[in-house]
């Protein structure tokens, strides 16, 4: 297994390689004291996992990991940082990282973060679990919002006649507003639900009724 460390501090470098060597001693361990340094080494070389320190010199924002993971999507990526983990450890993992460690997690949490990086690809303490789970269970509601809840009444009036088969100006002359309105009330109501055309409109209403 090849592993690179993106770090620039050399203690954390020689604990890593100390931690690496105790769990697989053939692993093969390259280190970049830059990101610069790092993509150079990911050009000649292929690695299985990337460490990065995403307080190195000159930082390493969201963006370095989606570039990263962008480049290299084989490579499973762990952050590690200073940052706090119940702010930051959301942000990255969403920007690809598949694990993230606290600089400051003991020294038995480090060992089972790369232990699970290096069997894995995936790491993430029990708070960061949950923070993931809940994210997921949010955006899992707001998929599943009806889109029919954001219909005004009006617009429910206009969609009715629509899907009824009526014309712009049979609509106009019904609810006594100009045809211009109508069209602007059709357009929103085709944006709201999410489709382009009547035909689609109609599929999509009679499924969620």
């Amino acid at each position: 297994m090849n592993i690179l460390i993106i770090e620039d501090e050399p203690l954390t470098v020689l604990g890593l390689k100390q931690k690496i060597g105790a769990i697989n001693p053939v692993t093969v361990v390259d280190s970049a004291s830059s990101v610069e340094k790092a993509y150079e080494l990911a050009s000649r070389n292929t690695y299985e996992l990337i460490i990065l320190d995403v307080d190195i010199k000159g930082k390493a924002g969201t963006g370095t990991v989606e570039r990263m993971k962008a480049l290299y999507p084989g490579t499973a990526m762990l952050i590690i940082t200073d940052l706090e983990e119940g702010i930051y450890g959301l942000p990255y993992m969403k920007a690809g990282a598949d694990g993230f460690l606290w600089k400051l997690a003991s020294s038995a949490q480090f060992d089972e973060a790369i232990r699970a990086m290096m069997v894995i690809g995936k790491y993430a303490s029990t708070a960061l679990q949950h923070q993931i789970i809940q994210e997921s269970q949010v955006n899992r509601s707001l998929r599943y919002v009806n889109p029919l809840m954001s219909i005004s009444e009006r617009e429910r009036q206009v969609m009715n006649h629509l899907i009824a088969g009526k014309s712009t100006g049979e609509i106009a002359a019904i609810l006594n507003i100009n045809k211009t309105t109508v069209g602007t009330h059709k357009m929103r109501i085709l944006k709201k639900m999410q489709v382009n055309s009547l035909i689609k409109l109609i599929e999509k209403v009679t499924m969620l009724s």
